[in-house]
């Protein structure tokens, strides 16, 4: 288990997926701090799925 899913373990969005997403988000945006969402994400759907 990463950082992001020990510190979020407890979040409720009202959608598995939704929690899913984020804690993959913040993980991605953790390993590049300095780049763009796009960068961090490291693909067109990653990146269309952090911006929803």
């Amino acid at each position: 288990m990463g950082w992001a899913a020990e510190e979020f373990k407890d979040l409720d969005l009202g959608d598995a997926r939704r929690t899913r997403r984020l804690i993959k988000l913040v993980d991605d945006l953790s390993a590049q701090p300095t780049g763009s969402i796009p960068v961090a994400c490291g693909g067109w759907a990653e990146t269309k799925a952090a911006y929803r």
